[in-house]
């Protein structure tokens, strides 16, 4: 049973990469100082193989606004929006930080995903697949043209004075080795993926491949 479902973002167009963490107000203190904090881990590793079959090189999600609610309902200082996550080749998400959080008990998390201006998905994920029947690797790329809504539900309290740092782990392991990829239809070479009942499918096992967990 997940502990937490999460995707937590910055403010503001933020693109992937690593981050140093600043340095804590009390050296003896968090090691990230006051506020929440998540660090995102991908397991199976991005880019990478996810089954013995399925690599995955790149997987995109645009976020429309994410919003941690607490049982004082939504705050402007626990909501960022407009924010891509992206795992793909020298790029991993960052830090996520949220040192002006209130001190609440967070019960659930309000995410939307929305095409953007620049890129036409919520999300995509793009790789290579193994077809039995084939000798050769074949393309894949996974898009989802429509907003979608991911509400998760969550159980964190932030104490006055203290510091929640939070992994978020995302495992596309299940979610992508349960689709038919040979009858996906192709495109140019590649089998796209950006409708239909295996997309449904999809999205709703992807609210189950984010888990969360207090850090250690």
């Amino acid at each position: 049973m997940r502990l937490i479902g999460v995707m937590l973002v910055c403010v503001g167009c933020h693109s992937g990469g690593t981050v140093t963490p600043d340095t804590p107000v009390d050296p003896d203190g968090p090691v990230h100082g006051l506020g929440m904090f998540v660090t995102w881990r991908a397991d199976p590793e991005l880019p990478g193989d996810v089954t013995d079959k399925i690599t995955v090189s790149d997987a995109t999600f645009q976020l429309e606004h994410l919003q941690l609610v607490s049982d004082a309902g939504a705050d402007g200082r626990t909501t960022h929006s407009r924010y891509q996550l992206r795992w793909g080749t020298g790029a991993v998400p960052a830090l996520e930080s949220f040192p002006n959080a209130p001190v609440a008990m967070y019960q659930r998390i309000a995410m939307d995903l929305r095409p953007g201006s620049l890129q036409p998905f919520a999300y995509q994920i793009q790789g290579t697949f193994d077809d039995d029947n084939s000798a050769d690797t074949e393309r894949f790329r996974i898009v989802n043209p429509m907003p979608m809504s991911l509400p998760i539900d969550c159980n964190v309290t932030l104490a006055p004075g203290g510091s929640v740092s939070i992994v978020v782990k995302i495992d596309l392991k299940d979610a992508l080795g349960r689709i038919d990829f040979k009858n996906v239809p192709e495109i140019a070479g590649v089998h796209v993926l950006s409708g239909g009942p295996m997309l449904n499918d999809l999205n709703k096992r992807l609210v189950g491949a984010f888990e969360a967990k207090l850090e250690d």
